[in-house]
């Protein structure tokens, strides 16, 4: 009889473990849905990854310009631009189209009670990893130290992956961090300068930026529901507390005499100005759809592998469109290395997305490139009565 039991015991340890483990993986155990380009056709997950990283590029070094160009450095006011951009096309303009409603399922108070902690708690992590973000940006004038810093995340979360979430990493991922994060510090470590508070700073970034990954990436996990209503709740959470700190700081005073005070802060027109500020907001709203959509379909870990490919462009750009900044030898070699690193990391994650003519995968086609590289799951086994 103890023996039975004891073997009983076991197999429900077992069985909770699998289905632990069942539940850790669901993102990545979904099936891929495809977008049909005539020739070939390309999963959902990777197309809304490399638009994260495209319009992370653009919008780096667009705010760049807004910062030190146009010498705009309100940054309570400028991410209540931003999200009250977000909130207006959310709730005017998508909320018009079925595919849009469709993803996010039901707004309304009494869903939001359910979760509000959940969302609360984002919406916190948000406005603080946005606004660490734009002060790093600010203190750290050179750009190669910068992206330096921030190629961190990458190196951090996989840390955080294998020792906390006990996922496998496989060699072929780590090979590609290895470079792209070499080549990086290279880039930064021929322009070293003592600005100690700016990288203390981004470092606070970068550890927000570690818990704002993993609280989307465990969204739907959690709910059910689509990550892009996490986004929707937090642009409606975002605004008010964003105009309270604008009144609360002091900063509506800065911001009247920017626009109307008897000298203009920078060399050019208020029409530029205003044009590059609403460019900066609809590319903030592109890129944070595109990266929880791509957090959601893929994983965190691969979200942030390719988007760090996008550093190695914003170094390369500022050479041309940021003051301070000159090409050496070690940051040439750095940007090698590390576009070696992304090109490798981008064409086997295209590879493994891709099917080409159209044609329905092989049922013994090999699973999708992924960073997370995960065991057979375990069969249940059933408990004996």
């Amino acid at each position: 009889m103890a023996e039975n039991e004891s073997k009983n015991l076991f197999k429900i340890n077992k069985l909770q473990s699998s289905e632990k483990y069942k539940e850790n993986n669901d993102l990545q155990n979904e099936p891929k849905s495809y977008i049909n380009f005539g020739i070939c056709q390309l999963s959902i997950g990777i197309i809304f990854t490399y638009m994260y990283m495209i319009c992370s590029i653009l919008l780096n070094i667009i705010n760049r310009v807004i910062y030190h160009t146009y010498n705009f450095q309100y940054n309570y006011f400028f991410m209540l631009c931003q999200q009250f951009v977000c909130l207006i096309l959310f709730s005017c303009v998508g909320s018009r189209y079925e595919t849009f409603t469709k993803q996010t399922g039901e707004l309304s108070f009494r869903d939001f009670i359910k979760y509000k902690n959940y969302y609360l708690l984002f919406g916190f992590i948000f406005i603080l990893n946005i606004l660490s973000s734009f002060y790093g940006n600010q203190l750290v004038i050179n750009v190669s130290m910068f992206v330096t810093l921030r190629k961190l995340v990458l190196v951090k979360l996989s840390f955080v992956d294998f020792f906390i979430g006990k996922k496998k990493i496989d060699t072929y991922t780590i090979f590609c961090i290895a470079l792209i994060t070499i080549g990086t510090l290279l880039i930064g470590s021929d322009d070293f300068t003592a600005d100690y508070l700016g990288y203390t700073v981004v470092i606070i970034n970068n550890i927000l930026t570690i818990v704002y990954i993993k609280l989307t990436e465990g969204f739907k996990k959690k709910t059910g529901a689509s990550n892009l209503k996490l986004l929707v709740y937090n642009s409606y959470l975002s605004n008010p507390i964003l105009i309270i700190a604008i009144f609360i700081s002091g900063e509506y005073k800065k911001i009247n005499n920017y626009f109307f005070g008897d000298v203009p802060p920078f060399e050019g027109s208020y029409f530029g100005f205003f044009f590059i500020l609403c460019i900066s907001c609809l590319m903030c709203l592109v890129l944070n759809s595109s990266f929880f959509i791509s957090n959601e379909k893929t994983s965190s870990l691969f979200t942030q592998l390719l988007s760090n490919s996008k550093d190695i462009f914003i170094s390369f750009l500022s050479f041309f469109f940021l003051k301070n900044n000159k090409l050496t030898i070690k940051i040439v070699l750095g940007l090698m290395i590390s576009t070696v690193g992304a090109l490798l990391a981008s064409t086997k994650s295209i590879c493994d997305n891709l099917k080409i003519g159209g044609k329905e995968e092989k049922e013994n086609q090999k699973e999708k490139f992924n960073p997370i590289v995960s065991e057979m799951e375990p069969k249940k086994l059933e408990v004996e009565e």
